[in-house]
């Protein structure tokens, strides 16, 4: 019953952001931690040009990871969204994926496993984009070999009646919670410093508390959804759409501070100063 973290990173791609990645990179190794690495095949996504092409040896990097165990998850195609449909979790009407026809996506999901497969790597986790896919998506992922799913809102693991495992992706911080699998999940490209280093200290706060994807995917496998599962997905996905207009209203809002008038002041005059002029 022991709170347990998956750490998942996102946007893996060549021109990722790598000086904050190798700090992290070094930190996963000292600690043993085993993270799902998500991986663009293809990354057409210009917000993720951080670093120049040929920073480093991307390919061989990823093998490198996949040796040391860790999980590689498919992170799309080219991180390109084409369709302006959430699909079945996603956060924001917008999706590399769902809305398209069976043919489109069988057309991109095989490209992908094409690119991975000749640079000799193994997904054995999806990771969709912005989180939206659809029932075409997964009905082609397993036809594909990838019947892990990182999404949806639960407080275990589960499979379902088409046999595809589904890892909840419910937080992207760290939090004290009693029981559960939760997965982290983590966007390190805009990290500023203060960030970084915020994470780097929750990774040795947290580290008995880190699974591994195999580890998870053995003591679940055959559980199955459930009323529990219902009931926390309802309540999770309603937290979570409730809390991000309120987090971004906060983000814009906390760097302001209304000018207070001084003592000298006129008594006819009010807060803001030259904003009411």
């Amino acid at each position: 019953m022991r709170t347990r973290f998956i750490l998942r990173f996102d946007d893996i791609c060549p021109t990722m952001n790598w000086r904050i990645w190798r700090l992290l990179e070094r930190d996963l190794c000292d600690l043993n931690i085993k993270p799902i690495v998500a991986v663009i095949p293809d990354n057409r996504d210009k917000h993720l040009m951080v670093s120049a092409p040929g920073v480093d040896d991307f390919w061989n990097n990823v093998r490198s990871w996949q040796k040391r165990g860790w999980t590689i998850g498919l992170h799309g195609y080219q991180h390109r969204y084409l369709t302006n449909v959430a699909g079945k979790y996603g956060r924001m009407a917008r999706s590399e994926f769902a809305g398209l026809p069976y043919e489109i996506q069988e057309i991109k999901l095989r490209n992908a496993m094409r690119i991975l497969h000749e640079q000799q790597i193994s997904p054995e986790v999806w990771v969709a984009p912005a989180h939206s896919f659809d029932a075409t998506t997964v009905t082609l992922l397993s036809k594909l070999g990838v019947r892990i799913i990182s999404d949806g809102y639960a407080i275990y693991p589960y499979q379902d009646a088409e046999g595809v495992t589904w890892i909840p992706q419910q937080f992207g911080k760290f939090r004290k919670l009693p029981f559960g699998v939760w997965t982290i999940c983590c966007h390190f490209n805009d990290w500023t410093e203060a960030e970084t280093d915020r994470f780097r200290k929750d990774l040795r706060k947290y580290r008995r508390h880190f699974a591994a994807v195999a580890d998870v995917v053995k003591s679940y496998r055959q559980r199955r959804r459930n009323w529990l599962d219902v009931g926390a997905s309802r309540l999770l996905e309603l937290g979570l759409r409730l809390g991000r207009p309120i987090r971004e209203n906060f983000r814009r809002t906390r760097g302001y501070l209304p000018a207070v008038p001084s003592p000298a002041s006129p008594a006819g005059s009010t807060l803001g100063g030259d904003d009411n002029q």
